[in-house]
């Protein structure tokens, strides 16, 4: 059973504030979709976040597969980008990784932001998942580390895993990172590296990557990432 779509369309009230949008303090709200699926009141909330270039129907299929009452937030990247949108202004990718870790920290803080305004609204909500595939799967680590308190688990994909968290994190989280191992744009052995070092310091966090996969989905990560998302999704993750 699914409700009809509640999209919310949130807007710059004037020309002004769409030009001071990539300053601190003065962006405009994200434009998001969020519905119920599979009951009228799920309990847990699955956030997840397109790539550049993409739009949030992306998922549309993905959230479908799951067979599971969840509710959605999908948000959609503020800048065009192709033949849909990006979370970032063009000159990200020529910044250092500070630069890079900055630039995902502050969208970071207005997804979570929206994932505030969602749990206010629907306060039958128990768990948050989130998840994202490449600047997505960047962001979903994000909120994972610098929001531990809105978030239950992550599966973040094709994610450089930039910034480090700010405490100790709970726990109770779960962090899932999928990959594949042919990926041109973020060296898979890099992404080793890091996920040692991370669980060196204790961060709850494991990878699992795949042999003939490049910076891309296939069959078997989605379905890795199904069963992950089904149990985060349904209660603790083992």
């Amino acid at each position: 059973m699914r409700e009809p779509r509640t999209v919310a369309l949130l807007l710059a009230v004037s020309l002004l504030g769409g030009a001071c949008a990539g300053s601190r303090g003065a962006a405009v709200p994200l434009v998001h979709q969020s519905e119920a699926v599979g009951a009228p009141m799920p309990e847990a909330l699955l956030v997840a976040l397109h790539f550049s270039g993409s739009t949030p129907a992306f998922w549309d299929e993905h959230v479908q597969s799951l067979g599971i009452p969840v509710r959605t937030l999908l948000p959609q990247g503020p800048r065009p980008r192709r033949d849909g949108f990006t979370w970032f202004q063009a000159d990200h990718e020529a910044k250092t990784w500070e630069g890079k870790a900055e630039d995902v920290e502050g969208m970071a803080a207005r997804l979570a932001e929206l994932i505030r305004e969602v749990r206010v609204a629907h306060p039958e909500l128990r768990r948050v998942v989130v998840t994202g595939f490449s600047y997505g799967g960047d962001l979903a680590w994000m909120l994972a580390i610098r929001h531990p308190e809105l978030v239950d688990a992550a599966v973040p994909m094709g994610t450089r895993l930039l910034g480090d968290p700010a405490g100790e994190l709970p726990a109770s989280l779960r962090v899932r990172v999928l990959q594949g191992e042919q990926d041109a744009i973020i060296p898979v052995q890099h992404t080793r590296e890091r996920v040692a070092e991370l669980k060196g310091r204790g961060v709850p966090i494991d990878l699992r990557t795949y042999p003939d996969l490049g910076h891309d989905v296939s069959p078997a990560l989605l379905e890795d990432w199904r069963t992950f998302l089904r149990q985060a999704l349904q209660g603790p993750v083992d």
